[in-house]
């Protein structure tokens, strides 16, 4: 294992790093979602090598895939995530398959200039924090070799489940918050929210579209989820119907997350 390091400055994420296993990861709706996440990440990226992940958070998921024989270059933007991502790998004993970089993903396209890969992922909603996805997709395609497939885990903008929450509440901005024209102000950050369709147009015409699926469209959004930690039985149920809904690509629209992959094209698309 090895760790590149930037001059980057303090990431918004840095103080969430030490609690974000304990308040997501290791809940019993966070192990669902991304075992559900796990199954696509091992599928699409069966027979490939060598692998890019943009925000990777404490790490989970690289040392998953780092476990499975894949050599991992796991970037994120706070120094804090990538400590615990180190540590979470020396603890697995795969860190000799995980090389991590503290990178923004508006810079791979330069900090990684001569690198190829033949995948690329990024899970629950790291990418809705990029200023211009069109711009990181460009970068992305310079990395990536044609026919490598992409599979991002993004937030979505239209979620029933966070419009009842919060209007029952009388919460009405909250509950209207991802329609926001320019997105959310967050910790001196944009956070954006493009539907499934939005994100297709934003990779195009250096990828495409292969595939949509919900995440989270039966199943809560981490606030609203206490009570199922206190209610196994309900977390089992929803967590039955959410499997049985989750190849309906139409509901990929409507939910919390939603799986979108696609294929890099060949270099003469970009023109």
């Amino acid at each position: 294992m090895s760790t590149e390091v930037l001059p980057v400055a303090a990431d918004p994420f840095d103080e969430l790093a030490s609690g974000y296993d304990a308040s997501f990861t290791s809940t019993a709706l966070g192990e669902y979602l991304r075992s559900m996440v796990w199954q696509r990440l091992d599928e699409t990226f069966a027979g490939r090598r060598r692998l890019l992940e943009i925000g990777c958070g404490t790490g989970e998921d690289a040392v998953h895939l780092a476990r499975l024989g894949f050599d991992v270059l796991a970037t994120d933007a706070s120094m804090s995530m990538i400590r615990e991502a180190e540590r979470k790998a020396q603890h697995a004993a795969c860190a000799n398959r995980i090389r991590f970089r503290c990178t923004p993903m508006e810079r791979l396209g330069a900090d990684l200039a001569g690198e190829t890969f033949d995948g690329v992922f990024s899970n629950f909603g790291a990418v809705n924090c990029a200023r211009q996805l069109d711009a990181v997709a460009a970068d992305l395609a310079l990395l990536l070799e044609p026919g490598a497939p992409l599979l991002w885990v993004v937030m979505g903008r239209n979620v029933p489940w966070e419009w009842g929450w919060f209007l029952a509440r009388g919460e009405w901005r909250k509950a209207f918050r991802r329609r926001r024209k320019g997105g959310v102000a967050w910790r001196g950050m944009h956070i954006s929210y493009p539907t499934p369709a939005a994100l297709g147009r934003a990779l195009r015409p250096h990828f495409a579209e292969v595939g949509r699926r919900a995440l989270g469209v039966v199943l809560p959004p981490t606030y609203a989820s206490g009570w199922l930690e206190r209610s196994p039985r309900t977390l089992s149920a929803l967590t039955r119907l959410e499997r049985a809904l989750h190849r309906w690509q139409s509901l990929a629209a409507l939910a919390d997350h939603y799986i979108f992959e696609a294929r890099r094209l060949p270099a003469h698309a970009d023109a």
